[in-house]
């Protein structure tokens, strides 16, 4: 007995050892533009009234989506917004108008329909920033191009909506017309499926894994640059190898069946898409339903961000990927892991 008592007793008054909370780790790459141009209108954000003043002077509204802390949306800033050649288009051509895609600021559409800026941002769908959406007189919306765009790409876009191409010219056939070299062949990655791509999944006949579909060009620096320095990484690798995973050259007459059953050409679908950039991927559900689209310069963090979205399936409880992407980022950090969003 007495034994048994010095054992509890041991027991009782053992120090328990101390368990350290983990440390919080950092949040890198976020960058901040302390102000921006002065030549953005200064908007009474009435939309109506904007758009009457753009078509007195002849020009088009761009709204130029962002958000606080924001990489491309500072590297749109520092580089594109301070080219001279640019920056003349637009003042020349353009009323730009900026809209913070979590602000609270009260506006007025050329509907009539009063938000604050984060209700319109939700529903005008923004899901990445920088958006540039360009509307016509009648707020019409003649082109949205998501993301960091080149300053030779951006002159290309702001000629095709101040010249209003975009009557009879899709953006995309526009573009294509502009590349010098068409010729040659696409990055090779074992990765991508072989055809003939039949695509077609639905509701009653589901497929048993999502689907990435690739959209690529030859002679194409930005898709050198993402096969090299991002789908060489073994994350990427892994998380595409839980999917179906198919690449078409955009440029091509290639055929196929897409997810919804249609009979089309590779050329012909990236057109229907809207889709604005090479390389662009677009991500489909089990039953053919389009959940997230990459078309616009991404680094690491934010690509990878793109697939766990899809592949987790929470894209079915957090419809906006920022707030998914926020939380990812809170969770990790809990976590001890270090997260750089312009990595």
């Amino acid at each position: 007995m007495r034994a048994l008592i010095l054992i509890f007793s041991l027991l009782i008054f053992q120090p328990s050892l101390a368990v350290e909370p983990v440390k919080e780790a950092e949040f890198l790459g976020s960058q901040v533009v302390d102000e921006l141009p002065n030549w953005f209108k200064a908007s009474f954000m009435d939309f109506s009234e904007d758009l009457e003043e753009a078509d007195d002077e002849g020009k088009h509204i761009m709204i130029y989506f962002h958000q606080d802390g924001c990489p491309y949306c500072a590297k749109l800033v520092q580089e594109n917004f301070h080219d001279d050649a640019l920056v003349a288009k637009l003042q020349k051509d353009f009323d730009t108008i900026e809209t913070n895609m979590w602000g609270d600021r009260e506006l007025t559409d050329w509907q009539g329909n009063d938000y604050i800026e984060k209700e319109f941002s939700a529903k005008m769908k923004i899901q990445f920033t920088p958006t540039l959406v360009f509307l016509n007189e009648k707020g019409e919306s003649v082109l949205r191009v998501n993301g960091y765009q080149s300053i030779d790409k951006m002159q290309a876009t702001l000629n095709y909506v101040s010249n209003k191409t975009y009557l009879n010219q899709s953006y995309a056939s526009y573009l294509n017309g502009l590349k010098k070299d068409s010729s040659g062949t696409l990055n090779a990655n074992a990765i991508f499926e072989s055809g003939p791509h039949l695509l077609a999944r639905s509701k009653t006949l589901p497929a048993n894994k999502y689907l990435a579909v690739f959209f690529e060009e030859p002679n194409c620096t930005e898709c050198d640059f993402f096969h090299k320095n991002l789908l060489s990484l073994d994350q990427t690798q892994n998380y595409l190898k839980q999917m179906q995973v198919v690449r078409f050259n955009a440029l091509s007459d290639d055929k196929l069946i897409t997810p919804s059953g249609e009979r089309t050409t590779a050329k012909a679908w990236y057109d229907k898409l809207k889709l604005t950039y090479k390389p662009a991927i677009v991500f489909f559900d089990k039953e053919g339903v389009e959940v997230i689209r990459k078309d616009a310069y991404f680094k690491e963090y934010h690509l990878h961000g793109i697939m766990t979205y899809t592949l987790s399936g929470e894209y079915k409880h957090q419809p906006n990927f920022q707030r998914y992407l926020e939380d990812k980022s809170d969770k990790l950090r809990a976590k001890g892991v270090t997260v750089d969003i312009w990595k």
